[in-house]
């Protein structure tokens, strides 16, 4: 995969580390830290099958490229990881070197909708 040129990082994603907890009612809440905000290269994958308005499979739909860094690297982001874009929320399904030059991280997401 190509290394991203000058001015290919010209997104702001949000990455936050998403937990459920227990609510009243038996119920769960999703949580999520404040997370880290960086700039990346977010594009469609084009491997998601809709019915409608409506995501029916269950594969990657978007790659997402960013720096790396101490933080945010190929071992600290995991599938406990949301990415969030233009009012949607992605869910990490897998994190990777890219090129294994420890330079960019290579973030394999599945879209899940609106934030709400």
């Amino acid at each position: 995969m190509k290394q991203p040129s000058a001015g290919d990082l010209n997104r702001r994603v949000t990455l936050r580390k998403w937990q459920d907890v227990a609510a009243a009612g038996f119920g769960i809440d999703q949580t999520f830290d404040a997370g880290a905000t960086v700039w990346a290269s977010v594009e469609p994958v084009g491997s998601a099958i809709f019915w409608g308005t409506q995501q029916v499979d269950n594969g990657v739909t978007h790659r997402i490229i960013v720096r790396r860094t101490a933080t945010i690297n190929e071992v600290t982001i995991t599938g406990e990881h949301v990415a969030e874009y233009a009012g949607l929320r992605y869910r990490v399904k897998r994190a990777s070197d890219l090129n294994g030059e420890r330079r960019f991280v290579v973030l394999e997401v599945e879209a899940l909708g609106a934030i709400a």
